[in-house]
């Protein structure tokens, strides 16, 4: 039956792709106005916009003793958006390596307006979350679901339907991947709501078929007991917002299952995630329990399920220049407590904090802790692991310099078979304009029942000249963990890379890989085998990897211009590159009504990369290269509204495919305004305005009008020098205001003066005059 429904997922595919492709061009084709007055704008015309990219690239890889591994093949992408009807997204990949491989293909019409709902449509591979709601932990994994087949979505703001069936695809292959199917087919639906906007939830049903041909042919799959021939789950999921800080995250799960063989112990259907999460910018903590059965979502290849146990995290800001951090959790396994499975627990713990400190150094140090033990019904007694690390680096930026000093310190221990592995190094980073030098040695000292030394060496060197991108990265040394009395490993790794435009929008990029491990007699032992005609040869092993790799690619473009067409491809060598992460954070605007995100904030990374924070405050850039890195605030492109906060750059280090993180703030700038009202013609611009307990003043302009700006927040006294008013006048208000520095957003009222005309003094002679006259008329 399952590969009955395989066979027809297929045909479903097809016909769905295309019925999409034939319907999209007839719809555009009615969509052509016919009448004489052709509208202008390539839209209204019903033309089409679109853009594409072809690429063309191969994988080669070679090994000692290994034959020959190669990949290559070309793949087509496009979308092409048709008025009135929708976008237009297709994929086609192919590539020959020890015969034909496809990589992702797909033919789908999405948004399309039918019936007052959005509709997508998708012929073909398709993959897309399990979570139907985000999930803010990121202790949880949940893999995507990926299939070949069809996906149908109908979705308005606040409510979407999804339905699929296929079967199960996994990709493989180094470097350049391509889909594999799998004998498990799949069927199910999901559906979202949001109720407000503090509520949303979802529900997932998921029904799954494996054939019996799987316990043989992809017996690697399969997991213990989880050898399910059928499978069915639904899942409730929630996230309720009490704050704009606090959240509850939940999720139910009860899912069935028949096994291919008997089971000794019953199936435990219920699963079970719930946890709080508050964030906030000085302190964060999220929280969860999780209790997964091994019904949970059981996709053949991947391991999800079968676990219990909480977690906790959480970090503490109290001042502009240090972070504290800190992690816990314990978890166990075997919820049905099966006597032919083996039942781990783990405990552990992390602690740790970033400071920067004066002259411009920055610090971290981190302990974490992990404790595991195993009990497998094929041995006898539990198998028992307690490891410790500690983590300290110390850097500091010197002109175009970046020093960088760390120690690790490990002490394992298993089965009470004690070790010490200590691992200091020195890294500098030299950047200058678009060129980028790295250099590092690293000491390696072991101990157990022997004291072992070794060094590794690495550099690495990428420049950025216009639009050509070039990189190397080069590591030397022996092996630490794998070096012995007998015998000792050396090791180095070459690897270097090139992205140039060619002719007629033509890229081109370029990378090749190399890795020697030779094994040879320990020198200090050579003695033992002295008379063993060994003679001068004292290699045991060589292994030699070489591969290369090539893409050569062109996006094109036909009518309208779509918005936001694609990305750099100059960019793809960095991108793809095994020496890069991310550098991502949030800007907080800092005010009297509490912390907010700063939007349309520019951020730079080295001075020549830029990003721009969004709606929420945040920004990111991808693919920074491994290293030391300045992030910061471009104050040349600050909004006039804005002045940087106490901290405006930072210096972050970024490790291979992590992410590296700082958030900065900045302070939103007030104005305050007033006049003068004065009689007319009174001369005021001499008049001067001052705010008391700083140095700022100002004057008016001939109406009597002043203001101060870029004040932050707050309330401020302010005060007309009376000694400074015109001749003549005096002043009719109080000399001294209070109020409070304004925004374009919250305006204050202005502060308003008053000045009038001085009383005239009677003058002597007509005092004389009127005593005259009093006394005259006295006498009669």
């Amino acid at each position: 039956m399952a590969a009955g429904v395989k066979h027809n997922s297929d045909r479903a595919a097809l016909a769905l792709a295309a019925l999409i492709l034939f319907g999209s061009r007839v719809w555009a084709q009615s969509a052509v106005p016919t009448d004489a007055a052709q509208p202008t704008d390539a839209a209204e015309r019903g033309e089409a916009a679109g853009q594409g990219e072809l690429a063309f690239q191969g994988y080669y890889l070679a090994q000692s003793g290994q034959p020959l591994l190669q990949t290559s093949g070309a793949a087509l992408n496009f979308q092409e958006f048709v008025p009135g009807f929708g976008l237009i997204e297709g994929n086609v990949e192919g590539y020959g390596s020890d015969g034909f491989r496809a990589g992702t293909n797909f033919l789908a019409l999405e948004q399309v307006p039918l019936w007052g709902w959005h509709w997508d449509f998708v012929g073909g591979d398709f993959r897309f979350s399990s979570n139907v709601v985000e999930n803010p932990f990121l202790n949880i994994y949940t893999p995507e679901i990926a299939g070949r087949g069809v996906r149908i979505a109908v979705k308005r703001k606040d409510r979407a339907y999804q339905f699929f069936a296929g079967v199960e695809t996994v990709l493989v292959g180094p470097r350049i991947p391509f889909l594999v199917t799998l004998p498990q087919s799949m069927v199910g639906a999901t559906l979202q709501q949001k109720l407000g906007k503090r509520w949303e939830f979802g529900l997932r049903y998921v029904h799954l078929t494996t054939e019996s041909s799987a316990l043989t042919s992809y017996s690697n799959y399969f997991l213990p007991s989880r050898q399910f021939q059928n499978s069915n789950s639904l899942t409730l999921q929630s996230s309720y917002s009490f704050t704009n800080r606090l959240s509850l995250y939940s999720e139910v799960t009860y899912g069935t299952a028949s096994t291919f063989t008997p089971s000794p112990a019953a199936q435990q259907p219920f699963s079970l995630l719930v946890g709080p999460s508050w964030q906030k910018t000085k302190f964060g903590i999220h929280a969860n329990y999780i209790r997964q059965s091994t019904t949970y979502l059981p996709l053949l290849g991947y391991f999800v399920g079968d676990r219990k146990g909480p977690y906790v995290e959480g970090y503490y800001r109290p001042a502009g220049w240090v972070n504290i951090y800190g992690s816990a959790s314990a978890y166990s396994n075997n919820l049905e407590h099966n006597p032919d499975v083996p039942t781990f627990h783990s405990s552990g713990y992390t602690a740790g904090a970033n400071f920067v400190l004066p002259w411009k150094f920055n610090a971290g140090a981190s302990l974490a802790s992990l404790n595991l033990t195993e009990r497998d019904p094929s041995r006898s007694g539990p198998f028992v692991s307690d490891n410790r690390q500690l983590n300290i680096n110390l850097g500091r930026p010197i002109g175009r310099h970046n020093l960088r000093f760390s120690l690790i310190d490990m002490k394992l221990n298993s089965n009470l078979l004690p070790q010490t592995q200590r691992f200091g190094e020195l890294e500098d980073t030299f950047i200058w304009k678009r060129l980028v030098l790295g250099g590092a040695v690293r000491l390696q000292n072991s101990h157990t029942t022997e004291n072992r030394n070794t060094l590794f060496y690495r550099g690495s060197i990428q420049a950025n000249l216009k639009r050509v991108s070039a990189y190397g990265y080069w590591e030397e040394g022996s092996d630490l963990v794998n070096r012995s009395v007998f015998s000792t490993n050396a090791y180095s790794s070459t690897v270097v890379g090139l992205s140039t435009p060619l002719i007629k929008g033509w890229s081109l990029q370029l990378e090749a890989f190399r890795n020697n491990l030779n094994t040879a007699l320990n020198p200090e032992n050579i003695f033992l085998f002295g008379n063993s005609g060994l003679g001068l040869n004292t290699a045991l092993a060589a292994f030699n990897q070489r591969s290369a790799y090539f893409r050569i690619s062109k996006q094109f473009h036909w009518g309208k211009e779509m918005p936001g067409f694609g990305r750099s491809l100059e960019q793809y060598t960095a991108e793809h590159a095994p020496l890069v992460g991310s550098v991502q954070g949030f800007v907080i605007e800092q005010s009297l009504a509490g912390p907010r995100p700063a939007a349309n904030v520019t951020v730079s990374l080295d001075h020549y990369r830029a990003a721009v924070t969004d709606a929420s405050g945040r920004y990111e850039f991808v693919h920074v290269a491994e290293g030391p890195h300045e992030v910061g605030l471009d104050q040349e492109q600050l909004p006039t509204d804005y002045e940087p906060g106490p901290a405006p750059t930072a210096i972050v280090s970024v490790q291979p495919q992590a992410i590296a993180r700082a958030d900065f703030t900045v302070v939103r700038l007030a104005y305050l305004t007033g006049r003068i009202v004065a009689p007319v013609d009174a001369p005021l611009d001499g008049v001067v305005i001052r705010l008391a307990g700083t140095n700022r003043y100002t004057t008016p302009d001939l109406s009597g009008n002043f203001a101060f700006y870029n004040l932050r927040e707050g309330e401020y006294d302010v005060v007309i020098d009376v000694d400074t008013l015109p001749d003549g006048y005096l002043l009719a208000s109080s000399p001294s205001i209070r109020s409070l520095a304004s925004s374009s957003a919250s305006p204050a009222a202005p502060i308003r003066f008053e000045l009038r005309l001085k009383p005239q003094p009677n003058k002597p002679i007509r005092q004389l005059f009127e005593e005259h006259i009093h006394v005259g008329t006295g006498g009669r």
